[in-house]
């Protein structure tokens, strides 16, 4: 398995209790993920894959078990590791309302303000509560923050996200 496939869900920390358990620190916002039953990996860029299975989330203690893991020693192998999980286990469990995107849909995008094409999106990342599209021109790199003052339209099938006013943006960075 590759680790750029999959999607960050968070970051395990440490162990907790005498059956195995983690605390989670979340870096996503994707909380029905997290249910038994459902698929994850943890890594880290010095050690293998593991695949695991969620036995049990709280999100209330921050607190997670699979159902791999038994012991306080097991648990303790997986602290600061990443969690992830494949686009496809989280679009079973995640369910996207009109207008909602998981970040990995939008990569690579191309960006046009009117029928100007204005380069891709690179990356994305949020920022004081607003997600902004880095889209990678030609020459530079700028941000686009990703709101109805500047995005019209997403357009998975195409491949597209339809500006307005976001030229301004590349002109002023």
């Amino acid at each position: 398995m590759q680790t750029d496939d999959l999607l960050v869900v968070g970051r395990l920390g440490r162990s907790v209790g005498l059956l195995g358990g983690l605390k989670l620190s979340l870096q996503s916002d994707c909380l029905e993920c997290l249910v038994a039953g459902a698929h994850v990996y943890a890594y880290t860029s010095l050690s293998p894959v593991h695949a695991l299975t969620i036995r049990n989330y709280s999100h209330d203690l921050a607190l997670i078990f699979f159902d791999e893991i038994a012991s306080r020693e097991q648990a303790r192998l997986l602290s600061l590791h990443t969690l992830a999980m494949s686009q496809e286990e989280t679009l079973k469990y995640c369910h996207l309302q009109e207008g909602e995107f998981l970040y990995c849909q939008l990569l690579n995008l191309e960006v046009l303000d009117g029928e100007e094409v204005l380069g891709r999106v690179a990356s994305i990342e949020r920022l004081a509560g607003t997600d902004y599209l880095y889209v990678q021109t030609p020459k530079k790199l700028f941000l686009i923050p990703y709101i109805d003052v500047y995005i019209l339209h997403t357009d998975l099938e195409n491949r597209r996200i339809y500006t307005q006013h976001a030229r301004g943006l590349l002109e002023q960075s």
